[in-house]
């Protein structure tokens, strides 16, 4: 019997994770609220339970295997996924512990395993950098398989549903996602979730949209409610009244129809109304990621984010691991090129055996370019993968976080020590690999003629250039309204690296938020940027705006910013370029911000903002 409706229209309020506009009646799923309780055992029954859990886990490893097997065919790329929760099935800082607890503590296999996962989440939970903690879930989608088995809790059977519904749940597994009967599941919300986990980037495969880290969807909606899901913005709105209603159902039409239009520009090149070319790529973390970055139409990976399989286990990956996946990456990307960034951690966000002090201050410390050169070994086995890709296509190398040329050069003996070893082992590999820099601490910027003689290209890290110019720590609510990229200063900055690079005769990219942003694209269009690297699905309207602009009047623009000491002078020019010159690209009566990604930057309410503060 369906619970008894609530009237009152409620907005909540989370994160668009899979873009579009739907309505339709909430299905509450509370199926994954499995009741943990703890039991006592005696010293003669450890054996037995400890065989009870090795059964389950058996059992899961099972389950994992059928489901690789039934994956239909346009999703058969996403299996690396569930493989790697097989791996997480046997990862010893759970199984091993799990055992262990049992016999330490005498107590039964369901609290035991919730005790070691406790602990791997106290481990996540001291990780600052989001990212990288939401790497957590994986393991926690491997261990719910199996307390669910000890436990004895039935799976929902998605193909039963009678009508087309949007779910509500506590949590989704990217298993629970590839299983959906997408003809009756409208959308999902979810009380957990970001928009990098895994079961995001299937949610975006089967075109459905999304909003999670909603905290109380469960606790809000009743199974049977009218539910209006926003994956654009990340709003759910539970009973609407009428106007609302009819709003949102202009909103679901707006985007359809600009989504239709911006598609058609996936294979277009990105060039200006008066021919200035740029290359347009996609940032990637997730081999998964792929098919998404073809069919968006990116001309190559400008920015592959290796770290993920450093954080999968607890041991570091050998180079036999990296090399696989690389190569993948690689010749799937091919005739194109993929931009593998070295590893890119340290400090508080290293989860494996290479042992570190504590640190004060981590985003400051050991991290990036400076733990890679004073941990040679693990250095040498990634460009050594690297290297060997290289020989499957057309690979560039990008090191993060430089701050000065005696850094370079030490990278290049690693580099050049790293190809002989190769050579010598008769081992294939491109011996003109091309090398870059991530600019993205102002020592780079303010050296970038001098760093530009020593590399190939350069990529602009927006994201932390504009964090560590300003002093401004993003994850701090009390300062991340002080993030501002249209600081006259981190301007200057990009302006300046640019301009380094190209009298240097080397290219210059920004792979940073700032890339994927329309609201920016004017002013690095201007600054005569070579190319820009984005999340796949910020493509299309990316590469559509670049059709309608003008190179000479962006350019014009941006020599008057340069000018300007605020960033509310900024504001204002810009504001008054972007709308005669990019009309209908956004309705500010509809607030209708086409962002593919679902990021929180809703560029209508912003402008509308922006107005009000010019007033």
């Amino acid at each position: 019997m369906m619970p008894e409706k609530k009237c009152d229209s409620v907005v909540l309020k989370g994160i668009g994770a899979s873009p579009g506009v739907v309505v339709g009646p909430a299905f509450l799923l509370d199926y994954h609220k499995v009741k943990i309780l703890k039991r006592q055992i005696e010293k003669g029954e450890i054996d037995q339970e400890k065989q009870r859990f090795e059964n389950a886990v058996s059992e899961a490893e099972n389950q994992i295997k059928q489901l690789i097997a039934e994956i239909p065919g346009e999703f058969r790329e996403h299996s690396g996924i569930f493989e790697t929760h097989l791996l997480m099935l046997k990862d010893r800082m759970v199984y091993d512990r799990t055992l262990r607890l049992i016999s330490e503590k005498k107590i039964n296999a369901e609290w035991a395993l919730n005790n070691a996962l406790d602990h791997v989440r106290e481990l996540f939970e001291q990780v600052k950098d989001q990212y990288i903690r939401e790497r957590f879930e994986d393991i926690k989608y491997a261990v719910r398989r199996v307390q669910k088995l000890l436990s004895g809790s039935p799976s929902v059977d998605f193909s039963q549903m009678e009508s087309p519904v949007i779910l509500v749940a506590h949590d989704l597994s990217p298993a629970d996602t590839v299983q959906m009967a997408k003809e009756k599941i409208l959308a999902f919300v979810t009380d957990m979730g970001s928009r990098t986990s895994h079961t995001v980037i299937l949610s975006r495969s089967l075109g459905l949209p999304a909003v999670v880290g909603l905290e109380n969807a469960t606790s809000s909606i009743l199974s049977g409610e009218t539910l209006i899901v926003d994956g654009l913005c990340g709003d759910v709105v539970v009973n609407p009244e009428d106007d609302l209603l009819r709003h949102y159902r202009e909103k679901q039409e707006d985007y359809i129809q600009y989504r239709l239009d911006v598609i058609q520009y996936s294979n277009l090149p990105a060039e200006t109304q008066d021919g200035f070319r740029f290359k347009i790529k996609a940032n990637i973390e997730f081999l998964e990621e792929i098919s998404t970055v073809i069919s968006n139409g990116a001309e190559g990976i400008g920015l592959y984010r290796t770290e993920v399989l450093y954080l999968a286990h607890k041991e570091l990956p050998i180079e036999e691991e990296l090399f696989l996946a690389y190569k993948e990456v690689v010749e799937r990307i091919s005739p194109f090129s993929t931009t593998i960034r070295t590893l890119d951690i340290g400090g508080d966000k290293f989860l494996s055996s290479v042992s570190q002090d504590d640190e004060i201050n981590p985003a400051l410390g050991l991290r990036a370019i400076r733990l890679c050169l004073k941990e040679s070994n693990l250095f040498r086995t990634q460009l050594r993968a690297i290297l060997r890709a290289s020989a499957y296509g057309d690979v560039r190398i990008l090191f993060p976080l430089v701050s000065g040329r005696s850094e370079i050069m030490q990278v290049k003996e690693h580099l050049e020590k790293t190809k002989d070893d190769l050579r010598r082992e008769k081992i294939p590999f491109n011996g003109d690999i091309k090398i870059g820099i991530m600019i993205e601490v102002p020592s780079a910027v303010l050296l970038a003629d001098v760093l530009a003689k020593e590399v190939d290209f350069f990529s602009i890290g927006t994201n932390d250039l504009i964090q560590y110019s300003l002093a401004i720590d993003r994850g701090n609510e009390c300062v991340a309204h002080l993030y501002e990229p249209l600081h006259p200063g981190v301007l200057r900055m990009i302006y300046r690296t640019i301009e380094a690079a190209h009298e240097a005769g080397i290219e210059a990219a920004v792979c940073g938020e700032m890339a994927g942003e329309p609201m920016y694209l004017p002013v690095l269009i201007g600054m005569g940027l070579d190319e820009l690297s984005m999340n796949a699905l910020d493509i299309p309207k990316i590469k559509r705006m670049i059709r309608v602009s003008n190179q000479d009047q962006c350019s014009a623009l941006v020599r008057n910013l340069l000018e300007c000491s605020t960033a509310q002078e900024i504001r204002g020019l810009l504001l008054d370029f972007l709308t005669p010159n990019f009309p209908g690209e956004f309705d500010l009566s509809h607030g209708l911000y086409p962002d593919f990604a679902g990021r929180d930057a809703i560029l209508g309410p912003l402008m509308t903002e922006m107005k009000k503060s010019l007033e």
